[in-house]
């Protein structure tokens, strides 16, 4: 299968909600709610400075995987939404995104149920916390 890596649009947030959905439900979480996950049901939050979501897009335009960039504290950028196919792919256009709006870092918080995208940001140059939080992991820019 070819996937071609693209910026999500507002007719992208269907597809986008099932892919965190399932990796969520997968993974043995609770699905996003109204309230708690707005960015999914408005695609149109990623759109704001400093902020970003990409979709990759299988041979029959389907949208196969998504990540998305969120401002954080102290400089760093947020790799969030990360779920689907193509996580290495998706991980690599967002960690360029944060470069390019002179983040200092990337981090993100993958539980380890969801290997797949933790495999994925370990081979962007992500590494586990050093304050022994095997949850967080982070890549300087």
């Amino acid at each position: 299968m070819t996937t071609v890596v693209r910026q999500a649009g507002d007719d992208d947030a269907q597809a986008v909600r099932r892919l965190v959905t399932e990796a969520l439900l997968l993974a043995g979480f609770d699905a996003p709610t109204a309230e708690a996950d707005g960015d999914l049901l408005d695609l149109s939050y990623y759109r704001e400075p400093g902020r970003g979501m990409w979709v990759a897009v299988g041979d029959e335009q389907q949208v196969v995987g998504c990540a998305a960039i969120d401002r954080g504290d102290g400089g760093f950028a947020v790799l969030r939404r990360l779920a689907g196919d193509a996580m290495p792919e998706l991980t690599a256009a967002a960690v360029a995104f944060a470069q390019g709006r002179g983040y200092a870092g990337v981090e993100t918080v993958i539980p380890a149920a969801m290997a797949e995208a933790r495999d994925a940001v370990r081979l962007e140059g992500f590494a586990s916390d050093s304050s022994g939080n095997d949850l967080l992991f982070r890549r300087p820019l």
